[in-house]
């Protein structure tokens, strides 16, 4: 199954906290009480990588969705580092900068589907 760079790219990522995190992706599976391998096939590509399960894994690896989309979505060479999000205005501007983030990823999705129902309709595989 063929990815889109933006799957690729929220795959790569939930990786790179995966490794940062000193655990395995079998560990993240128990944490999640998930079959032995599902998460492998998820972020190669196997199976698809839904919203939901991005949100069911970001609690395991100690971040939020907000901080998630931001290093995925912010701006190049923006290190990735727990933020603590103490500052109101700070807040607001992850906040705006999550509802953003969540727009372009619900679209990424969006245009799968569609693809993949033009493809089913055409007989493509």
């Amino acid at each position: 199954m063929d990815l889109y760079p933006e799957e690729r790219r929220i795959a790569g990522l939930l990786r790179e906290l995966i490794v940062r995190g000193g655990t395995t992706l079998e560990s993240v599976e128990e944490r999640l009480d998930w079959e032995p391998g599902r998460l492998t096939a998820l972020l190669d590509g196997h199976q698809r990588l839904s919203f939901d399960d991005v949100l069911e894994i970001l609690p395991v690896l100690g971040t939020t969705p907000t901080d998630f989309f931001a290093w995925l979505y912010g701006t190049p060479g923006q290190e990735l580092a727990l933020s603590t999000m103490d500052e109101s205005p700070k807040q607001r501007a992850m906040d705006r900068l999550f509802e953003r983030s969540l727009r372009v990823v619900r679209n990424a999705i969006a245009r799968r589907s569609t693809w993949q129902r033009e493809r089913e309709e055409t007989g493509e595989d």
